[in-house]
This record gives structure tokens, sequence and C-alpha cells, in this order.
């Protein structure tokens, strides 16, 4: 058995036989019910799947918590790409047990979650596993696939989008790049222009030259201490035969994070009431700004707080009064829209990011006819 995966299943024994010693009571072992297996963990992420790299596995352990031998009686997977080993034999109570999954990425690419049912004689019903990862296929031609150079590394898109983000916990994305350097590469340990909210690991840790290897890049939005559209840009330092930078750039959509509120409290948070969702100036002139105003009143019992407030357009400019309303306050938001240089049907918007947990994000669009 490999010196890691032995290090990690000793871990978990000491654990689990920890958890057994400091919750013992003096019982007879006829009152004692068995709980079934337990699971080290029910989800593993396998990160990034580089098809040349050929089938990933993942290791699922469990101990045997019942009072009598368990063995498993099948293991079914949703997908022919998912394939499970495991052991026939019993174990007996208190035993370590692996279920081994290995997936196969030659199929289509993308984010993947496999579900794995562990049937045995303690749970007939079985037990639930997910297995998830990104599934990266070989391009038929890397050359033209990877077509944004940079530092002699190809990446696909110019700038890395992470999508949608919330300040509850990180976000981690796979970038696959093509190395078309002819020396090998790796990341540096000293990173000077690294923002402290943004990780960035290298998997391989060493790329050969002609190669393809994979960027973890994990965004961290509640140290961003930033709201809605968001843009990174920094430079990675790598190492070769001597040391050169990569730029790299992102962009993120963040939203504030608020547990689910339980129905008998809906009507006991800040409420965000905005009276105008849609605004139309009508038919104006571009030789002349036009301006508007937006009711803002806060219907709920406590007092809430305007996080911030964006225009998707530097020609739409606002005044806010005050970013704190006590219940029931309200404000008007003057606007003042330039349609210098534009025609036609114009769309623009204000969106306000507050601390209503039912409505934390609300967009006003303002529309106007530029003759």
């Amino acid at each position: 058995m490999p010196l890691f995966a032995r290090m990690k299943r000793t871990t978990f024994l000491v654990a689990v036989c920890g958890f057994l010693f400091s919750c013992s009571v003096d019982v007879n072992s006829q009152d004692v019910v068995g709980s079934g297996l337990v699971w080290e963990n029910s989800l593993v992420n396998i990160g990034a799947v580089l098809a040349e790299d050929g089938p990933a596995t993942a290791d699922f352990y469990f101990v045997n918590k019942t009072d009598s031998s368990v063995y498993i009686r099948s293991v079914e997977t949703d997908c022919g790409c998912t394939v499970a080993d495991y052991s026939k034999d019993s174990l007996a109570p208190e035993k370590v047990g692996l279920v081994k999954v290995r997936y196969d990425p030659q199929s289509r690419g993308g984010t993947f979650s496999k579900l794995i049912i562990v049937r045995s004689n303690a749970y007939p019903e079985g037990d639930s596993l997910f297995l998830e990862g990104v599934n990266v296929p070989y391009p038929k031609d890397p050359q033209k696939h990877y077509g944004v150079r940079k530092a002699g590394l190809g990446f696909v898109f110019p700038v890395i989008n992470l999508g949608t983000l919330f300040t509850d916990a990180p976000k981690t994305k796979f970038v696959d790049f093509y190395n078309f350097n002819d020396f090998p590469i790796q990341l540096s340990q000293k990173q000077a222009q690294l923002p402290e909210h943004i990780a960035v690991e290298m998997i391989p840790s060493v790329v050969p030259a002609g190669s393809r290897a994979v960027f973890s890049i994990t965004y961290d939005a509640a140290l961003k201490k930033d709201l809605g559209f968001v843009e990174d840009a920094f430079s990675l330092s790598l190492l070769s035969g001597e040391r050169m930078d990569v730029s790299i750039a992102l962009m993120a959509t963040i939203h504030e994070h608020f547990d689910p509120i339980p129905v008998d409290q809906v009507d006991e948070v800040p409420r965000l009431n905005i009276a105008e969702r849609e605004i139309d100036l009508g038919k104006i002139s571009s030789a002349s700004s036009v301006s508007g105003r937006v009711s803002l009143e806060n219907t709920g019992p406590l007092p809430l707080n305007l996080r911030k407030v964006v225009s998707n357009c530097d020609c739409l400019e606002f005044a806010i009064p005050t970013n704190d309303l006590d219940p029931g306050e309200e404000m008007v938001l003057v606007f003042t829209f330039d349609p210098k240089g534009r025609r036609g049907i114009d769309h623009k918007t204000l969106t306000f990011f507050s601390n209503d947990p039912l409505n934390p994000t609300q967009t006003v669009v303002i529309k106007s006819r530029i003759d």
C-alpha cells in the first residue's frame, strides 16, 4: 500500500477509535444498536482529470460500526465511465474497509458528479457516495485550441471567468493550459503579485515541455470585500532555467451569502422596497443629459444597510443620500444619464446590494429611446 494511503488510513482509524473511546458508556452489548457503515467522506472531488493521464481513482474509506460482521453485496454506479472495486470479504466490527472508484475521462468534457450506491447486508437500501471533478478532454489541435499565448503558455481564453461567487465559501476553478515552451516549468513558491484572496496551485507541480497542465485557482470572495462585477489582474511567477512571469486576468460576480430565513421570521428582517423597478425616460436627445429618481424604503423592522450601488455604465451617475435606512424610513436616489454618442433603444441598470436577506441583490432597469 502506498505511504500516503497508509497514513490516511491510520489517521482515520485513530480518529474513529478516539471518538468511540470518548463516547463509551457502561452498557450491555445487547443494548447497543449498530449504526451501519460510517464513511470517512461521502463526497470526493478529484479535481481536474486530463484525458491523456488516463483513469483517475478515489478512495472511500468506511468503518463497520455494527455489532456484527458486514460485507458489501454490490456497488452500483450511474455511468459506465465509473467503476468500483471493493473487497468481497466480511468485515468485523470496528474494522476499516475501502471502496476504490475509478473514473475514465474518455467521455464528454466538463464538470461531473457521479453517484455510487454501496449496498451491504447492514444496509440493503445502500449508502450514497459521490465522485466529482472536471473532465478535460484532449483537443484535436492543441496549437489552435490553446490560441491565447502568454509567456510560452497556451490558454483557451484571455480572461478566466469564475462565474458567480458567494461570500460564504471559496470557489475553485481549474484552468487548463499547454506548455509550448521547449523547457519544463514549475510554479515559484514566492508570488509577490498574488492577491490575498486568490490562491493558485499548478497540477502537476512540474510541467514538461510540450504537455498540458492545470492551474487550480481558488478565489475567496469574503476576503475580496467587494460585491457585484469584479476584475483581478496579476502575474504568476514561474521557474524554468530562469524566472518568468505569466499574466492572469480574472472576472467574477460576487454576491453576499445569507443563511435561509425560517418562514416564521420572514417579517423580522430588513426589507428593501424599490418603488420603480423599471424607469422609462421616453424619447430623449443625445445632446443633453436626463435625470431621474428611484424611491427606496425599508419596510422591515430592522435597520437596512445598502452595501453597494453600481451602474453598468460610466454614463449613468447617481448620488446616495445615505447607506442606512431605519425601519419605515424612505429616501430618493437621483441619477443622471448622459446619452452623448448613443443612438436608438438603450437600456442601463442600477444594481442595489443590501442586507435584505430575502432580496440581497435588486436591479432597476432604465430605458430610453435616443435620437
